[in-house]
């Protein structure tokens, strides 16, 4: 798996904690870095945006196969999430953080694997907050258990009108997170399956939050 490593050091801020950006099916690493800068002003974050390991016709890559049903493969998924823990450990280690100061997070399909970063890897791996746009995804059929969630920060973002991850998905994995104890923002903006502007003013206030 390869990966990015942008370092926010502008003189603007003092780097403090660690931004893990997944990008969608079909993008690059590249093209969810770009949100790095407009989510990130101050240069609080160090900015980890790694590639998808599996390459995609006509370009861009994914973070694991799926059925015609849009199932995950599970084998494939524990391997790549396997190596995103992995990935980020060694960038905490590599910039002298903890993982309990990480924010992880994706958009699409970079969303359903990054929630399973957040939640079911190794309680030493929590992360201080978890955003997404998109869908936390089942594994052979599996719901993610959130139990982990409790008293963690949660951003969820939603288009009322995307057409993959309806507003309803949105609202209702906003309740999940919520029951399970964390505590969620829920950033609902006109426009269909995207980044929008009003979105990531939203997420950059709420990275700003974090002591």
């Amino acid at each position: 798996m390869t990966a990015d490593l942008a370092f926010r050091l502008d003189g603007r801020g003092s780097c403090e904690r660690l931004l893990v950006l997944l990008h969608g099916y079909g993008a690059t690493q590249h093209d969810i870095a770009a949100i790095g800068s407009q989510v990130d002003p101050d240069g609080r974050y160090f900015v980890l945006c790694p590639r998808g390991p599996i390459e995609v016709p006509g370009g861009g890559a994914s973070w694991y196969d799926f059925d015609g049903a849009w199932r995950a493969d599970p084998k494939g998924f524990g391997e790549t999430l396997d190596a995103l823990d992995g990935l980020v450990n060694a960038a905490c280690a590599r910039l002298g953080l903890e993982r309990d100061s990480v924010v992880v997070g994706g958009f699409s399909q970079g969303a359903g694997i990054a929630a399973w970063l957040a939640y079911s890897t190794p309680e030493a791996s929590r992360p201080a907050g978890f955003w997404c746009c998109g869908t936390i995804v089942d594994v052979d059929d599996t719901p993610l258990d959130l139990s982990a969630a409790r008293d963690n920060r949660a951003l969820v973002l939603a288009g009322r009108d995307d057409p993959n991850v309806p507003l309803e998905r949105n609202r209702t994995q906003a309740q999940r997170l919520q029951a399970a104890g964390a505590d969620v923002t829920l950033s609902e903006h006109d426009g269909g399956h995207g980044l929008s502007p009003a979105m990531l003013d939203d997420m950059a206030r709420w990275l700003t939050d974090f002591d």
